[in-house]
């Protein structure tokens, strides 16, 4: 005779189906597929995107886009573009600290945005880590600026809840965060 599950036994599997199917609807990814698959889009469309979890969301957000996509630009961290995507110059740069290649990615990604025109559609997907993956000095500030700035920042015990309105200051595409 089979022995009848405990109520407790059924608690923890339905919090393991629960947690599971939690975890998968908000992957990257899956929100991206969510957001553009089945949409028409008239004119050019580019993508742009930076961050942890960029690479993810491009390749979704480009298998998504067929009919219209004219290229993208992609940075994230080091170690984390998983392969080529079509059409798409995928870059990693330093995370927390940026680096002359996250400066570099920023540029192309500024170079795409600036020859959009008002019939184009420019794509951003920002997720965690990208204002340290796209640093752009404002004037009057290099690249060893904001580099010493975030480490102090680091070691001070600065973190992910410090207020984005800091970026702006320091950095040309630190506003697109406030």
């Amino acid at each position: 005779m089979q022995e009848k599950p405990k109520p407790v036994d059924n608690l923890r599997a339905d919090a393991e189906k629960i947690i599971t199917r939690a975890i998968a609807a908000v992957l990257p990814d899956a929100a991206v597929e969510r957001a553009l698959k089945g949409k028409t889009f008239l004119g050019r469309v580019y993508l742009v995107a930076a961050g942890k979890a960029a690479w993810q969301m491009a390749h979704a957000a480009r298998a998504c886009l067929q009919d219209n996509f004219c290229g993208g630009v992609v940075v994230t961290k080091y170690g984390h573009v998983k392969g080529e995507i079509a059409d798409v110059a995928c870059f990693e740069g330093g995370h927390p600290v940026p680096d002359e290649a996250g400066v570099r990615a920023t540029g192309r990604m500024l170079e795409m945005a600036r020859t959009s025109t008002e019939r184009d559609l420019l794509i951003c997907l920002l997720t965690g880590g990208a204002s340290a993956l796209t640093p752009a000095p404002a004037p009057g500030l290099s690249l060893a600026d904001l580099r010493q700035t975030t480490q102090l920042l680091l070691d001070c015990g600065a973190n992910v809840e410090c207020r984005p309105e800091m970026l702006a200051a320091f950095a040309v595409m630190g506003s697109c965060y406030v």
